[in-house]
């Protein structure tokens, strides 16, 4: 065993020595190219970065949505400030300044290269630690029905819910321009930051929420996991935010102001001994309600793959479409 475990630290010693290589090799162009720029009086041109159309490595949680369009995106990097343009496949197509990403995604908008499926938008918002992947499922789903989707990707651990809000507020506000009608769908956290959001906005959210799991009420696992210190460094500063009581912001946010539907997760008694009655795993169902909810439902489905299980697809469309889900008739919620 010992010898296995020798010679694999020595290959990953050997790769990382390589990408380190690649690095200082990427580094010595970039810095050739900008000091012979900068020599022949075309500073302007660093602007415009050279890029090569090649697919990102992830780092999703690294990265936060500014811009969207027909499945393209402008994406901020949380640590260095600067910007990448990601068409539909997520490979970069310009990197640099907000304005040289911009005007690289207005040319492609004009040419046709991005473009919009519909003009009725679904907007969908994941959970603490996930990122827009884990809504595959349920984005094919809603593009089969008709919809435009623009699943958002924010750096959970790296905020405030206020400051993880923030950049999602210009994306509506420019889909309001662009779309006839703008429905959301949050997993988790997100519903936490979508009521964040609307909370600043002077107007009445048009569209309709669906909220998969939210700790509208904060939760007892929160609670637990953070009275453990190091747990604060993990969760980052929206995950502190999902304690119970007056600290939380389940009970600072107000309810937003159009009509949303709760889904919660049941899996049938409860699993989590730490939350009282049912529960997802991670979310009771009491702490997923809301006062002026327009409806809610439960399924039978962990809180980790709530987005993607069938029944609560199928009641987030009907949802979407009637403003109400739809119950059987002996009151069975499953």
């Amino acid at each position: 065993m010992l010898p296995r475990m020798k010679s694999l630290l020595h290959l990953l010693r050997r790769r990382g020595q390589r990408l380190a290589l690649l690095g200082l090799v990427v580094a010595g162009v970039w810095l050739v190219w900008t000091l012979l720029l900068v020599q022949a009086g075309k500073s302007e041109a660093l602007e415009a970065p050279p890029n090569l159309a090649l697919p990102t490595l992830g780092g999703k949680q690294l990265w936060a949505d500014e811009r969207l369009y027909g499945g393209w995106r402008i994406q901020r990097n949380v640590y260095t400030g600067h910007c990448r343009l990601l068409d539909a496949g997520d490979v970069r197509r310009a990197w640099g300044g907000e304005d040289q990403c911009g005007r690289v995604l207005d040319a492609a908008i004009e040419s046709g290269a991005a473009r919009l499926k519909s003009r009725k938008l679904c907007v969908l918002v994941h959970g603490f630690l996930r990122s827009k992947d884990s809504f595959k499922t349920l984005q094919g789903r809603l593009e089969a029905a008709g919809y435009t989707v623009y699943a958002v990707n924010y750096p959970s651990m790296h905020g405030t819910i206020a400051e993880l809000a923030e950049p999602l507020k210009g994306i509506l506000e420019e889909a309001a321009n662009d779309f006839d009608s703008v429905d959301l769908v949050t997993h988790s956290l997100g519903g936490l930051i979508v009521r964040e959001l609307l909370s600043e906005s002077e107007r009445t959210f048009p569209g309709r929420i669906v909220m998969l799991a939210p700790p509208n009420q904060g939760t007892r696992m929160a609670d637990a996991l953070l009275s453990w210190w190091p747990s604060e460094y993990v969760a980052g500063p929206a995950g502190t935010e999902l304690v119970t009581g007056d600290t939380g912001a389940g009970h600072r946010l107000p309810a937003p102001r159009c009509e949303f539907g709760v889904i919660a997760g049941s899996l049938a008694g409860g699993l989590n001994p730490i939350i009282p009655g049912d529960d997802d795993g991670l979310v009771g169902v009491d702490e997923a309600k809301l006062d002026g909810m327009a409806d809610y439902r439960m399924v039978k489905a962990a809180h980790t793959f709530i987005m993607n299980h069938d029944e609560a697809i199928r009641q987030v469309l009907h949802f979407l479409a009637h403003g109400r889900f739809e119950h059987p008739e002996g009151g069975e919620e499953f």
